[in-house]
């Protein structure tokens, strides 16, 4: 029994996890629009976009550029960019709990 699950993960699981592997590294990974270069602006997802989100255990985001209208979706930048993400707690406001 332990022959035929190696054998399944070798011949299936391995070649779609490389593919998703894949598809992950091929979605940008700077808040810049690729198609002009400009800020873009994270918007909600839609069904099918969060069920990809999952997919790639929440770690990509759908943006839209305002002034191309490119949307699509993008992965985190990566942490040795300097940019600083703050805190949620430090993104509310004092008057709300």
């Amino acid at each position: 029994m332990l022959a035929y699950i190696v054998f399944f993960f070798v011949a299936f699981g391995s070649k779609l996890l490389l593919a998703l592997l894949t598809i992950y590294f091929l979605f940008p990974s700077d808040a810049a629009c690729p198609g002009c270069d400009g800020e873009t602006l994270l918007v909600r997802m839609s069904r099918g976009g969060r069920a990809l989100s999952l997919v790639f255990l929440g770690r990509v985001r759908s943006r839209w550029c305002p002034r191309c209208r490119w949307e699509g979706l993008t992965r985190p930048a990566p942490a040795s960019s300097g940019q600083q993400v703050p805190h949620i707690a430090a993104l509310r406001s004092p008057d709300r709990p």
